[in-house]
């Protein structure tokens, strides 16, 4: 496979593109790090407030894969499409905005479900607790392993056959090096730059409260992002990445 340019020159490329998207995103980013930081808090220290999470991760536990796989769809497709329609689009919904809202359900249904499958095998790879013992390999493994050869992967060409209108040859003639190192390898950077700090928080929830702050955190992403978005017609600038990959966030934009 030939490159377009030098692999050290189009590595280096992403890279910055990756770390600027993070860089330009970064007001955005922490404060929902510590919202999520606020929840573990709230777990640890005001029972009360552990109460209603507990009870909150028990519904979800007892509805199986498939309720889980719902919040992370509800979370990822049809809240994140509502708060565009409403604090963007000041609510003028159209068919595009129902074609995202399926389309997106669907990618995050899905995902929900493989990663809540993969955060039971973490639990029994590595065990449970919040000592470093516990909590690096289980990063280290979703970043470095699960996040590059799944999630990263998954979102991008996911989201890129939808931009490219469900075509399955397109799509396939666009797989090559330059796919990867153009598309994929910036989105993952960016990834990097919220998510290791991100499931470090939710790897010390307990196991059954780790999903649950991780759809929280896909919740929240939506819901500031569409606050921030520009409204419809309105020309794009320097749209760079999030931490949560979604059609109308900045993220999505480099998947396309």
């Amino acid at each position: 496979m030939r490159l377009e340019r030098p692999l050290r020159s189009a590595l280096e490329e992403a890279f910055t593109k990756g770390i600027k998207s993070a860089a330009q995103n970064w007001t955005t980013m922490a404060a929902l790090l510590a919202a999520m930081a606020g929840l573990v808090v709230i777990y640890y220290l005001w029972p009360p407030g552990a109460a209603i999470l507990s009870w909150y991760a028990a519904w979800q536990h007892a509805g199986g894969i498939v309720r889980t796989g719902l919040a992370a769809g509800f979370a990822g497709g049809i809240l994140s499409e509502l708060s565009l329609v409403c604090l963007r689009d000041r609510g003028r919904f159209n068919g595009a905005h129902f074609e995202n809202m399926a389309f997106r359900f669907a990618v995050f249904f899905l995902s929900g479900m493989i990663v809540s499958v993969f955060y039971d095998y973490q639990a029994v790879w590595f065990g449970n607790g919040t000592s470093w013992r516990v909590l690096l390999p289980k990063v280290l493994v979703d970043q470095f392993i699960f996040s590059v050869f799944w999630s990263t992967t998954y979102q991008t060409l996911t989201f890129r056959w939808q931009t490219l209108r469900y075509s399955v040859p397109r799509l396939w003639s666009e797989l090559d090096g330059n796919f990867v190192i153009k598309r994929m390898l910036p989105v993952l950077v960016t990834n990097w730059m919220f998510w290791i700090p991100g499931v470090t928080l939710v790897y010390a929830m307990p196991l059954r409260l780790q999903m649950p702050l991780s759809i929280f955190a896909t919740a929240m992403w939506s819901i500031l992002l569409a606050g921030l978005a520009k409204p419809t017609g309105t020309p794009d600038t320097d749209m760079v990445p999030g931490p949560i990959l979604t059609p109308h966030d900045p993220l999505a934009d480099l998947a396309k």
